[in-house]
C-alpha cells in the first residue's frame, strides 16, 4: 500500500497527538483522515464552482436584474 512520509515539528506533532486523541482515533488514523477529508473537500469546492458556471447564465438570463 502506498504509504507517505511527513515531517513536523515536535509543537505540530503535539497538536495532531491532542486532536487526534479527542477524535478517539490514532495519530496514524487522524492524519490518514484529515488528509482525504481535505482532498475530498477541495474537489467538492471544485465541482460546485463547476456546476455554479455553468448553471449561471442561465440564471442571469431568466433574471436580467440580478439577484444582488
Amino acid at each position: 500500500m502506498p504509504a507517505l512520509n511527513v515531517e513536523f515539528t515536535e509543537a505540530e506533532m503535539e497538536r495532531l497527538r491532542a486532536r487526534a486523541t479527542l477524535a478517539g482515533r490514532s495519530l496514524k488514523q487522524h492524519a490518514h483522515d484529515v488528509i482525504v477529508e481535505e482532498a475530498d473537500r477541495i474537489a467538492f469546492v471544485d465541482g460546485a464552482v463547476a456546476e455554479a458556471a455553468r448553471v449561471l447564465p442561465g440564471v442571469e438570463a431568466r433574471f436580467p436584474a440580478g439577484l444582488r
